[in-house]
């Protein structure tokens, strides 16, 4: 579940920077199954699934995990570092 939190922050953060055309991306595979699916009555869940679906510009992508992607990589590290402070302040661009 942590993956999916991790998706509704990325929707936070473009919704508040007014950012376009933008793809979240994540080796999570049963995170994106997860806000895809249409059985998932959770809340949380449904919040995800309108905010994307009022944003057509926003993506959600998968890739396979540490097979040599440089920018998965990248963010991996970027994540562990993140995950011990209270506010993100780290900038990535790839």
């Amino acid at each position: 579940m942590a993956e999916v939190f991790a998706i509704h922050k990325a929707i936070d953060y473009i919704l508040y920077h007014e950012l376009n055309d933008v793809k979240i991306v994540s080796d999570s595979r049963s995170a994106l199954m997860t806000v895809e699916s249409l059985s998932d009555s959770r809340e949380f869940i449904w919040q995800i699934k309108k905010r994307l679906k009022d944003r057509d510009d926003i993506e959600l992508m998968w890739v396979r995990a540490h097979k040599g992607e440089m920018a998965n990589e990248r963010a991996d590290l970027l994540a562990k570092g993140a995950s011990n402070r209270d506010i993100i302040d780290i900038q990535f661009t790839y």
